[in-house]
């Protein structure tokens, strides 16, 4: 799939990550870190904004990635497209629950999960595979122009794995930074911080 040049924002930290909580398509307020990390964000941003001041955005309607495009855009006049496609992973009947939780309730799952991903896609009741990256290749099929994307750490794994052609080892490695942008651009990821 040829795809535009794509930027893509995780959102900032939240009270959950710090908990180290699964959040799923549940929310918690950003930490003032996460508020930091939006801060950040929007400093790249600006550049970007100056060369392509109509480029498209597009953001997961959750409240973590609400909060963290408000307080990244605020300098730049700018309002993201909401898109269902780009919510984070459901975790079905973990969701709020910590990595203990899950060890404690579901040692078979857990025990058998090599990757953090792995961990994610067993779920009970939750998303697998197969539903994420269709919904992430509906959303990039869609796209007709450079966009900005504002998303969750899995799903914007997802999106960065379907843009490259990485294999699912390779999805699982990667990482997964707040506060900062990657960058695909010809199937070749860069990543832009402070």
């Amino acid at each position: 799939m040829k795809l535009p040049l794509l930027y893509f924002l995780r959102h900032g930290q939240t009270e959950w990550n710090a908990l180290g909580r699964f959040q799923g398509q549940l929310n918690s307020n950003l930490t003032e870190t996460g508020k930091g990390h939006a801060a950040a964000q929007g400093r790249l941003l600006a550049p970007i904004f100056e060369q392509s001041p109509d480029i498209d955005l597009y953001a997961s309607p959750l409240g973590r990635v609400c909060e963290t495009y408000t307080i990244a855009l605020s300098e730049h006049g700018r309002e993201p497209v909401l898109c269902d496609d780009l919510k984070e992973i459901s975790v079905g009947d973990w969701e709020g629950c910590t990595k203990l939780d899950i060890e404690e309730g579901w040692p078979s799952i857990y025990n058998e999960s090599q990757t953090s991903l792995d961990l994610f896609l067993a779920a009970p009741k939750g998303e697998t595979y197969d539903d994420m990256y269709n919904r992430c290749h509906r959303f990039l099929s869609n796209l007709s122009g450079p966009s900005v994307v504002f998303s969750h750490g899995v799903t914007i794994r997802f999106l960065r794995k379907i843009a490259q052609g990485l294999s699912y080892e390779e999805l699982s490695q990667l990482d997964n930074q707040q506060g900062s942008i990657y960058v695909i651009e010809n199937g070749q990821e860069s990543l832009l911080s402070e």
